[in-house]
């Protein structure tokens, strides 16, 4: 695109080549969305962060992975209560999120 367009037309561009307005402070939880599902496992903290159950704080997190969470989906390591990522991507899936 190049020259001056109308609202319409950058509207239309930008649904085609699939495109979408976002905030800045938007992109860097889906920055570690990125990373993080990477990996095994995840602290609730982390869960947070990430925004991978909606926007939510620490203890929200712990109160759905309470509420949702079977006995063999989370463990203790390193002091922290960790969740494998099947279970988050599950917990996410059912909340719409991913």
């Amino acid at each position: 695109m190049e020259g001056y367009v109308s609202i319409p037309e950058l509207i239309e561009y930008m649904k085609r080549e699939g495109l979408v307005f976002a905030k800045e402070t938007d992109l860097g939880h889906l920055k570690l969305r990125e990373q993080y599902l990477r990996r095994k496992s995840l602290k609730y903290k982390e869960i947070a962060d990430a925004k991978l159950w909606g926007d939510l704080s620490k203890k929200g997190v712990e109160a759905i992975a309470k509420r949702m969470l079977e006995p063999h989906e989370i463990f203790m390591k390193e002091k922290a209560y960790h969740v494998h990522i099947s279970a988050i991507e599950r917990i996410a899936k059912l909340k719409g999120i991913l």
